[in-house]
């Protein structure tokens, strides 16, 4: 008898592979795309535009891949995460992947569907341009990449019994890129049952960009209309908003219902000659579970619990919760939290403990303000140092 095994609600999703895409919108192939192209414009040091590029080749056999490799892909990021990322190497059973995406779980077709899943991403080569942010080196950086280097698939019927297809005998590798994002902590956590139980990819793409811009301490996000249908989601180019809309509405409703957002409006740009949409967060129970109750709502008859660990310290009188705190405590080094805790005063958020939780979850740059002030209290120390030499 099969063991049935808890299907996981949160699972991990990296975050330049939500930055842009890497699959097509259809499920089928078309002929005549073999290349996803994909560009926008930000500012960078001293304020000088940089052009960031992100183009998609899939291999001459299997091509592109499909609307629903990313479904298979977030799958096995969320056993990477159960497996603790402790090398390239996600062992899976095919069994478990459609359990995770709510598949039926009779191999046939869609053990085959995960098949060549995985033979379509192993085929993917992507060139970022300035694209691809290096969580390390805390700037973007020009680099070639596969999502997969190589991957076994175990056969059941050929090395024991039926029911053996549930254990993980089958791995995949990761590409050595995306595996170095992960471990240096560009990833973000994701919400896998609101995510699977979204209909269209449309949708689904959608919720993964703005999942990633959610936790800014800001209850609203707005982007230029084109901007995100055409770079972040992969809706072919049109130059009428009318035609977005028609695409985006639909997916727009959806994740108002689910409760991820509150409203969806469209505006004008301030020059008036193109249009943005602005979107407003609903209050989801993620940010209830990751923020504690403020202060002053507190029982002050309470006494406040003594913590052995200064950080762990720091991070609950900030108002992040004990759960939140222990598991931001071991993804994440030392250094990283507290460089995000000294900068939050910097960041002037309303919401501090969601920017906190995002500023070291999404690897935040660090505000120009607390770089002056590191620097101008490191010469303020050289200079007593110097003093004190002097007297002696």
């Amino acid at each position: 008898m099969r063991q049935k095994e808890s299907v996981p609600e949160t699972g991990k999703d990296e975050m330049n592979l939500v930055e842009y895409p890497i699959t097509l919108l259809s499920k089928r192939h078309e002929a005549r795309v073999k290349t996803l192209k994909f560009s926008d414009t930000i500012t960078g040091e001293g304020g000088a535009p940089v052009k960031r590029e992100w183009t998609v080749t899939g291999s001459d056999e299997y091509g592109l891949p499909l609307a629903y490799d990313n479904d298979v892909l977030l799958a096995l990021l969320a056993l990477g995460k159960e497996q603790g990322f402790q090398s390239r190497k996600i062992f899976f059973s095919r069994y478990r992947l459609c359990q995770i995406m709510g598949w039926s779980t009779n191999k046939g077709p869609n053990y085959k569907r995960i098949e060549d899943t995985f033979k379509r991403l192993g085929g993917v080569h992507i060139y970022a341009k300035n694209a691809l942010w290096d969580n390390k080196r805390k700037t973007y950086v020009t680099k070639g990449f596969g999502i997969i280097d190589d991957f076994e698939l175990y056969d059941s019927s050929k090395r024991g019994t039926p029911e053996q297809d549930t254990f993980p005998f089958s791995y995949v590798n990761l590409g050595e890129v995306l595996y170095e994002s992960v471990k240096a902590g560009y990833i973000k956590s994701i919400d896998l049952k609101a995510y699977y139980t979204l209909e269209s990819s449309i949708t689904k793409g959608l919720y993964r960009y703005l999942d990633k811009k959610r936790f800014d301490g800001k209850r609203k996000f707005e982007i230029n209309l084109f901007s995100l249908a055409e770079t972040h989601l992969g809706l072919q180019k049109t130059k009428y908003a009318s035609h977005i809309k028609e695409k985006l509405d639909p997916a727009h409703e959806e994740l108002i219902q689910t409760g991820f957002l509150k409203s969806a409006e469209y505006q004008k740009t301030s020059e008036g000659n193109s249009e943005k949409v602005i979107y407003t967060f609903g209050k989801r129970a993620e940010l209830a579970d990751l923020v504690s109750i403020p202060a002053e709502k507190k029982n002050h008859a309470e006494p406040p619990a003594r913590e052995s660990d200064p950080l762990l310290a720091s991070l609950l009188e900030i108002g992040v919760t004990r759960g939140t705190a222990e598991q931001i405590l071991k993804e994440y080094s030392t250094e990283t939290i507290q460089a995000q805790i000294e900068a939050l005063p910097y960041r002037e958020a309303k919401e501090p403990p969601a920017a906190l939780i995002s500023s070291i979850k999404e690897g935040w740059s660090l505000p120009t303000a607390y770089k002056e002030a590191l620097q101008r209290k490191q010469h303020e120390k050289e200079e007593k140092l110097r003093q004190e030499q002097r007297q002696s």
